[in-house]
């Protein structure tokens, strides 16, 4: 069974939000009257959890003036995730932060699905196998509606969207085709830089007891379009010296489920 998209899921979770009666706005049941302490001000965040990769889009073109582009269905492993960042938190429901991300080196296999000549698949490709790895710079921006309306309990839903810059690095890459003079070929990997953005929702609760130095831990999903990636033209040595007409390459989503401290660098 596939996972919701992420925009149904974020409207929903904001709809909730904000049918939420003014009676929460001292936070929801079991937390309702404990008072969080003061985080105003900067912080710094770390989260760590799971990322499914989702290339799309796959295409490849061999190198035959004459050959056809082949469509891929990708295949992944779920790989882990990574986030260190820096912001500042208003304490109006809003706060920033700047976060370097990354993820785990996810193997990719692709099928082919259709051609753009309709000739069979099986006579151009079984397969293409890579590696694919992201890492991120994101300028997140984050709204706690509960803490927005005056709300300081110690638990707080939030919603989350960012923008930045991926870069996707596509390792050395295989072409499997049984019925080819050369059945099987590498050639080299490469990186990309591309736009990436995300959204998201999660929760904060603040654990530590007031006058105590803050600790938040956060839970969060979030939805990630680190925009394109592709593998390199050049044949490994002992591969020919063909280069096909379009390397191997295919857009790059990824759902991330993660957990995560946040601590004020300040304290009151």
């Amino acid at each position: 069974m596939s996972a919701p998209g992420p925009r149904p899921v974020a409207a929903g979770f904001a709809l909730a939000l904000a049918a939420l009666p003014a009676t929460a706005q001292d936070g929801p049941g079991f937390f309702a009257g404990r008072t969080a302490s003061v985080t105003y001000g900067p912080y710094v965040r770390a989260e760590v959890g799971g990322a499914r990769l989702s290339p799309d889009d796959g295409r490849w073109q061999p190198a035959g003036a004459s050959d056809p582009t082949v469509s891929l269905d990708f295949s992944t492993d779920d790989v882990n995730f990574g986030a260190l960042g820096f912001g500042y938190d208003w304490m109006n429901g809003f706060r920033a932060d700047l976060t370097f991300l990354s993820t785990g080196n996810g193997s990719i296999k692709g099928t082919c699905s259709s051609t753009s000549d309709g000739t069979p698949c099986a006579d151009h490709v079984d397969s293409i196998s890579t590696t694919l790895n992201t890492k991120a710079l994101m300028v997140n921006v984050f709204y706690a509606p509960l803490e927005q309306r005056g709300s300081n309990s110690i638990f707080q839903p939030f919603l989350v969207a960012g923008v930045g810059l991926a870069h996707n690095s596509v390792g050395d890459w295989t072409r499997i085709n049984d019925d080819a003079a050369r059945p099987e070929r590498s050639f080299d990997g490469a990186s990309t830089d591309s736009f990436a953005w995300s959204v998201g929702f999660g929760a904060a609760l603040q654990v530590t007891r007031p006058g105590k130095w803050p600790i938040i831990l956060e839970a969060a999903y979030r939805y990630y379009d680190f925009g394109s990636a592709e593998g390199g033209a050049a044949p490994l040595p002992g591969n020919g010296s063909s280069r096909p007409t379009e390397p191997v390459r295919f857009d790059v989503t990824s759902q991330v489920v993660s957990i995560g401290v946040r601590i004020p660098l300040q304290r009151y």
